[in-house]
């Protein structure tokens, strides 16, 4: 597997509110069950995500083993937005917006707790949408030019790699549930305060690894 991917897959794992969500589902009657539940749907939700834009980037071949400008172009698109999101989230955080997020978050989460298909609902709720630094993990697999077989396998390892924000914690909950929780809702509180300014960093940085690498793809 290249090693950028499991770089942009660790990048797109920061994600405060799924991890405030692994902690609330956390709480109550039917932990494990829960908890599980959401685990294994954002699973499912990002695998099929990831399986569909492998295809979409083949298919169109907008990969470096097949057409380089228009994978170059496509890195440079991507490296472009994150700056973008980037810039949002600073802006937001000088307005003093930082805890208004995670607030309206948790407001939402509550909705979630009562049972495993509304868990699952929440896992699937929360990462159906790709986030830029996810696509470009899926992308730099299709440019490895693997094996389908390959590719899936990849893909897997990758998002094993993106969610571990969400399965440690279940893995905490699930082997000491009273310990784990007293130390989830302190790393928790430590998210609400810097979450917003660790995506920001990550956010610029994948963003500048993107953009030398479009560019560099399209004068080169």
């Amino acid at each position: 597997m290249p090693p950028q991917t499991l770089a942009l897959a660790l990048a797109a794992s920061i994600y405060p509110p799924a991890l405030a969500a692994v902690i609330a589902l956390g709480r109550g009657a039917q932990l494990r069950s829960r908890v599980s539940a959401f685990v294994l749907c954002a699973f499912a939700i990002t695998y099929a995500t990831g399986t569909l834009m492998l295809l979409v980037l083949i298919e169109l071949g907008a990969t470096g083993t097949l057409h380089w400008t228009p994978s170059a172009a496509l890195d440079l698109a991507l490296g472009v937005v994150l700056f973008g999101v980037a810039v949002h989230l600073r802006r937001g955080r000088q307005r003093g917006d930082a805890e208004t997020p995670a607030s309206n978050g948790e407001s939402k989460i509550e909705r979630y707790l009562q049972s495993r298909r509304l868990a699952c609902l929440l896992g699937l709720t929360l990462y159906v949408l790709p986030s830029p630094i996810y696509i470009a993990a899926v992308k730099t697999i299709a440019d490895a030019n693997y094996s389908t077989a390959h590719e899936l396998l990849a893909l897997a390892v990758a998002i094993v790699v993106m969610l571990w924000v969400i399965e440690v914690p279940m893995a905490m909950l699930l082997a000491a549930p009273a310990r784990a929780s007293a130390t989830l809702e302190r790393i928790n509180v430590w998210f609400i305060g810097h979450g917003r300014l660790l995506a920001v960093l990550v956010s610029a940085g994948a963003g500048a690894y993107l953009t030398v690498r479009g560019l560099v793809g399209l004068i080169g």
